[in-house]
């Protein structure tokens, strides 16, 4: 919602602490099969985008192709779309 708005800062801030939490949670080794985390690495991935911070951008839509392909699949909606934006 606050990359919708124009508060990147404040979406980048509420990013970082929802992987710390999920960190936390379940363990970093964990995040990767995690829908909810998977969710959010791909909005960091967007907000990057937004910034035009293509690589970082690049780093968390791989990040997140990696879990959905795990979770789902390669044929997987979310899985091809993340492909496509790489």
């Amino acid at each position: 919602l606050y990359a919708d708005q124009g508060k990147l800062d404040l979406a980048e801030q509420m990013y970082q602490r929802a992987l710390q939490g999920y960190e936390k949670a379940i363990g970093p080794d964990n995040i990767i099969t995690y829908i909810p985390a998977l969710n959010t690495i791909w909005g960091f991935g967007y907000l990057f985008e937004l910034q035009a911070d293509i690589t970082k951008a690049r780093t968390m839509f791989a990040k997140a192709l990696c879990g959905f392909e795990q979770v789902f699949g390669p044929e997987h909606a979310k899985s091809k779309t993340l492909r496509d934006k790489l």
